[in-house]
Parts: C-alpha cells; sequence; structure tokens
C-alpha cells in the first residue's frame, strides 16, 4: 500500500520533472533562433559579396571588350570565375549544413581511430606538402551515425591542416577518456592558434577568426560540427590562444549508448 508521502512525493517531483524540459526546451529555442539569425544576416552579407564582384567585373570585361584591351579582359574573366567559385562553395556548405540538420541518424558503434586514419588520408590528399603527425589513443569508441561523425571529424581535423599550412607539418593529438556523460574527446594542434571570446565562439554560422590569408573558408565547418554534435545529444567547445594551437573539446556518446537520443533541429 502507497504511503500518503510516496504520493506527494511523486506530486511534487513531477512538476519539477516538467519545468526541467520546459526550461531545456526554452534554451533550446533561443539557441536555434540565434542561429538563424546569424544564418540571415551572414547568407545575405555573404552572397553579396561575390554578386558585387561579378557584377564589377562584368562591367570591366565590357570595357575591354569595347577598347580591344585582351589583358583587361582576360583578368575580367578571371575575376568573374573566381567570385562565381566562391558562390557555388557557399552554396554548398549551406547544402551541407541543412543536409547534417535533417539527416535521420543510425546509430552503431564506431571506433573513432579508424574514422581518424580515413579523414586524414583525404586532408593528406589536399595538403600533399604537409609533413603530418598524428597520436591518436587507441580504442575511443562512440555511439552514433559513421557517416556524421566522420564529417564532423573532417570539419575539426580541416581547421588544423589548414591552420597550419604556414608550418608546413600539421601536428595532431587525440585523446578521449569515459565520463558519465559519454566519452570526452580532446582532439588538440599545434596551429596559429585563435583568441577566443568564449568557447562556443568559432561553431557560430559564419565566425571567421582568421583572415583569408590565414585560411579562412567560408565560415560554416564548425558550425556544421557543432550540428552534428548536437544531432547525437552531445557537446563541443574550443580552447585556443593565438599561437598556441587549438584544443576542440567533444562529448559524444559512449560505446554502450549511455547518452540523450537523436535531437532534431
Amino acid at each position: 500500500m502507497k504511503s500518503d508521502t510516496d504520493t506527494t512525493g511523486k506530486q511534487t517531483r513531477a512538476p519539477l520533472a516538467l519545468e526541467r524540459r520546459l526550461q531545456a526546451a526554452e534554451s533550446q529555442l533561443h539557441a536555434l533562433q540565434k542561429q538563424q539569425q546569424a544564418l540571415v544576416f551572414g547568407i545575405s552579407h555573404d552572397l553579396r559579396a561575390p554578386l558585387r564582384a561579378i557584377e564589377g567585373f562584368a562591367l570591366r570585361l565590357q570595357q575591354g571588350l569595347q577598347a580591344q584591351d585582351t589583358a583587361l579582359v582576360e583578368r575580367s574573366i578571371e575575376q568573374i570565375q573566381h567570385a562565381a567559385a566562391r558562390s557555388g562553395a557557399l552554396i554548398d556548405a549551406l547544402l551541407e549544413y541543412s543536409r547534417v540538420g535533417r539527416a535521420t541518424l543510425k546509430y552503431q558503434p564506431v571506433a573513432l581511430d579508424f574514422l581518424v586514419d580515413w579523414v586524414v588520408m583525404d586532408l593528406s590528399a589536399l595538403w600533399p606538402q604537409l609533413e603530418v603527425g598524428l597520436d591518436v589513443q587507441p580504442g575511443l569508441q562512440v555511439c552514433g551515425d559513421e557517416s556524421l561523425l566522420k564529417t564532423l571529424l573532417l570539419k575539426v581535423l580541416e581547421n588544423s591542416w589548414k591552420f597550419s599550412a604556414g608550418k608546413g607539418r600539421v601536428d595532431v593529438c587525440i585523446r578521449g577518456e569515459n565520463t558519465p556523460g559519454g566519452l570526452h574527446v580532446e582532439i588538440r594542434d599545434q596551429g596559429i592558434g585563435m583568441e577566443l571570446r568564449d568557447a562556443g565562439q568559432p561553431f557560430e554560422p559564419f565566425q571567421r577568426l582568421h583572415s583569408t590569408k590565414q585560411g579562412a573558408g567560408d565560415g560554416l565547418g564548425l558550425a556544421i560540427a557543432q550540428t552534428i554534435v548536437a544531432r547525437h545529444g552531445g557537446q563541443i567547445w574550443a580552447e585556443s590562444s593565438p599561437g598556441k594551437g587549438c584544443s576542440i573539446h567533444l562529448l559524444l556518446p559512449g560505446h554502450e549508448g549511455q547518452s540523450a537520443p537523436a535531437v532534431d533541429l
């Protein structure tokens, strides 16, 4: 027979649990609204720039044709092609950002060291001039979607390659530790580093904390990584300072699948 105390306890816990769920949902909604605002601003700004460039160089192309200035015509065509390629790359990144937010997750045990080797082969093909120093803790396993986790590692490690290119060598160390919340993975490089306002800043859409000369891209790579981690119910944050490399921290469901179920964004 249940006592009045048991009944009262359950009645008290139920509203508290509901309140916590509502607070979590409200927090997630606020984060999504902020993300959407950043996306709208970033898209309008980043697409407008190459379109203005195409318009300007199209006018110069017209002038070059009228003046029969072959050099001006060739330069204008080259710049138009460059601006069009920038627009195409941005559109591709936006499509990928949308895809990872909607993809159906297929959970399975995933060996991170296997995925890292796979990604490193891809990156080494893109940067064949770089020497690679890779130190990966063996036996790191998570539970998640293998395809999306490969994309996650690609986006994180791609930054290590890009921002180490000036040194002629990329050094990456990957370590993991099982925690009650899942597997905590640290991916540490010896690149040029960056100045951070807070640990989540690099993962905001269209955040560029480096110049184009330093290797800055479309500003969506780490935002895509953050979306994949969020889909797995995990966390991602960064530690870095200029000239001292960068550490990306991941908290992902362990191979027992002790994390939250997939989150739709």
